[in-house]
């Protein structure tokens, strides 16, 4: 009788282990997570705009002022217009956007925190999240 693990549909193997300093080989090729890519409303939101953080006119991109995998939806407030350069700082969380968002972006920022809450939305916007 086969033995299998719950959630698991190849069945466990029996038998000695690897020889130590034997290269494990991958039966199935991993697969990627689908990319959450931004909504119509929110791509609209951005175009024709310039860069929020460095006023660039080209390759602006929308960007999550709270990514989806901490609790951001597709709202059109839950994006700003910001360059691949200053999206990509931003990610990485070297560039603070709080000076950037006031006065003109409030609607946005009080749209993160009511994500994540005051703190919660501080940390992710400014630049202390390293």
């Amino acid at each position: 009788m086969k033995r299998t693990v719950i959630g698991r549909r190849t069945p466990l193997r029996r038998g000695r282990p690897p020889k130590r300093g034997t290269a494990l080989k991958r039966r199935a090729a991993l697969k990627r997570a689908p990319f959450a890519r931004a909504s119509a409303a929110q791509r609209a939101k951005v175009a024709g705009r310039r860069c929020l953080a460095c006023d660039a006119a080209t390759r602006i991109d929308p960007a999550h002022l709270v990514p989806r995998s901490l609790g951001g939806c597709d709202d059109p407030r839950c994006v700003v217009a910001l360059c691949r350069f200053c999206h990509q700082r931003y990610g990485r969380g070297e560039l603070d956007l709080v000076a950037h968002l006031e006065p003109g972006h409030r609607a946005e920022a009080a749209h993160a925190v009511e994500h994540l809450g005051l703190a919660g939305a501080l940390r992710r916007i400014g630049a202390t999240r390293r």
